[in-house]
């Protein structure tokens, strides 16, 4: 591989450290705004304009009085968000006026920024396309791409008695989540009196073709048969005798989130979103569908406050790469003008737009949306009571030491001359990813003069110098930006970078305005020595307060999990070190014990009374382990099981595990069917099996558990651990 090869597999994109400042601004009223005219000067148009800024709606020229193009374009995409109406501009009327009025007042003192250290407004789609052709440059050198703070218990909720029935549940289990209260989507969800089930399909292998009468042969063969039932499925659960099946009428299918108090079914099956009114769960019918269309696909759903938090991510199309349109609403599209997308200040690669849609779940309309530009494949998003979090992948960030590099590494081989040159080039206003180009097309002009021999040792020497460098800098090389988003005005409130990469939404936490996140360093292809294992904490503004590094050298992150001012890590390669870690000063955490067992831990739930119970895997079946923590500095495995079943989805999502607090016992899917064990003074012990590859999820409805696979549900006694009911699917 040549030298110019090595240097410049790399892709890029980087934010700098910012906060967002606190503003003041007008107050808008219903008495402040009034009717308005297209194309004169007035001071009902100003008020107009100031309040439409307000509310982050671009006007680039500020509230001058004049209502012309500017203010128009605001109004149409005001309209098009808010009140889901395609609308000509040229007017604001009664209907706008209100809810222009609700959506300032909603957003307290903190206005939509007009200009945010390290980001800005795009402004038009010739100068969003200057992002796109670094981009475009950048991707002949290559680019990587990248890659859940607890999750609750299961939360006793007094159900409200809405039909004939004699009683209502007095417990009823939730989705497992990262935060209390915010709801995430599953396959399974239930309101204690019926359970909504989307089916998966499944694959049903080859089978012997076989004639009347015959046997069966080997030679002859069906096809492979995937078996999808395309059906989301609504049953009567409570109590458990009536076990039915209410509805099979829905035929759309995919993770679901449930609105209880509005009797909602949001489901999402991609490219569609769909809801439907189920106040009569035996007659559900359909309320608004949203269309994820335009090259973009949902990175992540929340569901809190009454509110349907939608991510998306688009890829960003050179010839026309704004507006952009995420989403439609029946024949509405959702816009995202280009004066309306934050990019970067400096003029980097980007290939992805992020936008981040408040949706009214009662009819679909959007309320707000937020949009930027960004570099990376894939993204985690961490959502709280205030704030949702976006981390992703930053490859600008290597080319700053590549560059310092290559010319450190090239300064015994070029002439003065040569290394003058480069020198000025690393000081040009271009690209990152140019400069780099350029500096090593100097240095290769040299090598041309240089004989076979010479060009062959020195490309050798400087190589390996360089690859020495990225070593030693692999925090500097390994970067992921981190975007908080006010879920107030939904505005970018702060932006900033930690080393590494993220495992998932467990890996970023906020607990008392401050922000902690476990991170991976070193896993680039690119080089960057061996990998180690770091946790950050950084202030509301996202800089960094305080850190501890090297946990784990040569293993990656498997699982992680704080609760308080205590973070539990799990790290793997060949043995699992479980780590306690010290948080109780942001400014100074510390490693506080550490213990070393084989196998390893992927998720990690805390038991209460000092347990944390860990799911993952040794000598290729899976493992339970709980751990005592009641002596941080020397953590024991008080308890370890090992089942007979080579993979649990519990690994990779945390939704298919449920604990049930109240009798102390869990359950976990695995290949061969599910399984509940009990926890009870920290003891792991096997309490029931449901036998069945298709067996999925669990829910419990006072005290009776409901085992629910893609063929049956089976409903287990809690109190005995008995079968009490089966129902089969269709």
């Amino acid at each position: 591989m040549s030298i110019r090869t090595t240097l410049l597999t790399v892709g890029v994109c980087a934010l700098s450290l910012v906060s967002l400042p606190t503003l003041t601004h007008a107050t808008c009223t219903p008495s402040t705004l009034s009717k308005v005219t297209f194309g004169v000067h007035s001071a009902a148009n100003a008020a107009l304009q100031g309040c439409l800024i307000e509310a982050g709606y671009s006007i680039p020229a500020g509230a001058t009085g004049f209502f012309g193009g500017q203010t128009s374009k605001a109004i149409q995409t005001f309209y098009t968000t808010q009140l889901g109406i395609v609308h000509d501009g040229r007017s604001f009327g009664p209907q706008g006026r209100a809810k222009l009025t609700t959506v300032v007042q909603g957003k307290g003192t903190t206005p939509a920024p007009s200009k945010i250290t390290g980001y800005k407004k795009a402004g038009t789609a010739t100068e969003f396309a200057k992002y796109v052709a670094e981009r475009d440059k950048a991707q002949s050198y290559g680019a990587g791409v990248v890659g859940m703070a607890a999750p609750t218990m299961a939360v006793a909720e007094q159900a409200a008695d809405t039909d004939t029935k004699s009683a209502a549940p007095t417990r009823v289990s939730e989705t497992t989540v990262q935060v209390a209260g915010i709801d995430e989507p599953d396959i399974v969800k239930t309101d204690g009196q019926n359970i909504y089930v989307s089916k998966q399909g499944w694959y049903g292998g080859s089978m012997p073709m076989v004639r009347a009468g015959a046997e069966p042969t080997v030679d002859k063969m069906m096809a492979p048969i995937w078996r999808d039932p395309s059906k989301t499925l609504i049953v009567d659960a409570f109590p458990a005798e009536d076990l039915a099946i209410l509805s099979e009428s829905i035929e759309e299918k995919g993770e679901m989130l449930l609105v209880k108090d509005k009797k909602l079914l949001i489901i999402l099956s991609y490219p569609a979103i769909v809801a439907y009114d189920v106040a009569n769960p035996a007659k559900p019918i359909k309320k608004w569908t949203l269309s994820v269309e335009n090259n973009t696909t949902l990175v992540a759903t929340r569901l809190t406050n009454g509110t349907l938090y939608l991510v998306t991510q688009t890829w960003i199309d050179s010839g026309t790469p704004c507006p952009v349109v995420p989403i439609i609403r029946g024949t509405t599209k959702i816009s995202i003008p280009c004066a309306d997308i934050w990019v970067p200040t400096r003029i980097e690669p980007v290939n992805q737009t992020y936008t981040v849609i408040a949706v009214d779940p009662t009819n679909g309309a959007a309320k707000q949306t937020l949009a930027f530009a960004a570099d990376g494949d894939a993204a985690t998003v961490s959502l709280f009571a205030e704030n949702l979090y976006l981390a992703s992948k930053s490859y600008q960030a290597p080319y700053t030491v590549l560059i310092d590099a290559t010319t450190r590494a090239y300064t015994s081989y070029v002439s003065s001359t040569a290394l003058a040159k480069m020198k000025t080039i690393a000081a040009y206003d271009i690209s990152l990813a140019g400069k780099l180009n350029e500096i090593t097309q100097v240095a290769q002009t040299e090598l041309a003069q240089k004989t076979a021999d010479e060009r062959m040792k020195i490309e050798t020497e400087v190589q390996n110098a360089i690859q020495k460098e990225l070593d030693a800098r692999k925090r500097e090389l390994d970067r992921t930006r981190i975007s908080r988003i006010s879920l107030a005005n939904l505005q970018i409130a702060a932006v900033g970078e930690v080393p590494g990469s993220l495992l998932n939404q467990f890996s970023l936490d906020e607990y008392q305005g401050d922000v902690r996140v476990a991170v991976t360093v070193g896993q680039n292809w690119f080089g960057g020595g061996e990998t180690a294992n770091d946790v950050y904490v950084l202030g509301s503004d996202l800089k960094q307060k305080g850190h501890i590094t090297d946990l784990g050298l040569g293993e990656r992150v498997y699982a992680a999990r704080f609760m308080g001012d205590t973070a539990y890590l799990v790290t793997f390669k060949q043995v699992d070190p479980f780590y306690v870690l010290d948080l109780s000063v942001p400014t100074a955490p510390k490693l506080a014990g550490e213990l070393k067992i084989p196998g390893y831990s992927a998720y990690l739930e805390p038991l209460g009374n000092n347990l944390i119970l860990g799911v993952g895997r040794e000598n290729n079946g899976v493992k339970l382990s709980i751990f005592d923590v009641s002596n941080p500095a020397k953590p024991v495995e008080k308890s370890k099981y090992l089942i007979k079943d080579a993979w649990s989805e519990v690994e990779g999502n945390h939704h298919a595990f449920l604990r049930d607090a109240d009798h102390q016992v869990f359950f976990i899917p695995g290949g061969n069917g599910g399984y509940v064990f009990s926890y009870a003074q920290g003891t792991l012990g096997l309490k029931a099996t449901v036998a069945g590859w298709s067996v999925k999820r669990a829910v419990y409805i006072d005290d009776f558990m409901y085992v629910i696979g893609d063929e049956k549900i089976t409903v287990l006694d809690e109190n005995t651990w008995k079968v009490v009911k089966e129902l089969k699917l269709p």
